[in-house]
């Protein structure tokens, strides 16, 4: 029968650090390492391991405005004029055109679908760039005055 050997000191120094590491790993794993903040942060902040915890960090984000699509107004008189454009920040500032359609005695108008929410717009009549004259609500960007539809 073949005589078994004891295992060497060496070995028995292996498994030992191999256990020490298995240790050091399974504690550290509940840290992580934040690469924005440059910090070690916790993992029970992350991932909470409780029903309760869960459950409350799961609340609907809340918003400044209403979410429902809905139908806006947009008209302008203008006697004479061949063509009215709606340029706004929701079409690109005319890449996507939205040509206003007219009626009797320069009247021109579309309605648009939009969220809640705050958008620049002006007109467009025959190429010339017109802010709204029923809207009041306006501000100066870069030397332009832009007209503010509010959505709510």
């Amino acid at each position: 029968m073949p005589k078994i050997r004891k295992p060497g000191a060496l070995f028995v120094l292996f498994l030992f650090l191999i256990a020490v590491m298995l240790t050091w790993f399974f504690i550290a794993s509940e840290d992580y390492y934040d690469y924005s903040a440059d910090t070690i942060e916790s993992s029970a902040s992350v991932a909470p391991l409780n029903k309760e915890s869960l459950l409350a960090r799961m609340k609907p984000a809340e918003h400044k405005y209403d979410t429902e699509v809905k139908y806006r107004k947009f008209y302008l008189t203008a006697p004479g004029a061949k063509k009215v454009e709606l340029l706004a920040d929701f079409n690109r500032w005319g890449k996507d055109p939205i040509v206003l359609k007219a009626y009797r005695k320069g009247y021109f108008e579309t309605s648009v679908a939009l969220t809640g929410g705050e958008y620049e717009y002006v007109f467009s009549v025959d190429g010339k760039e017109v802010p709204d004259p029923t809207n009041l609500d306006r501000r100066e960007v870069n030397g332009r005055e832009i007209c503010i539809k509010t959505v709510k």
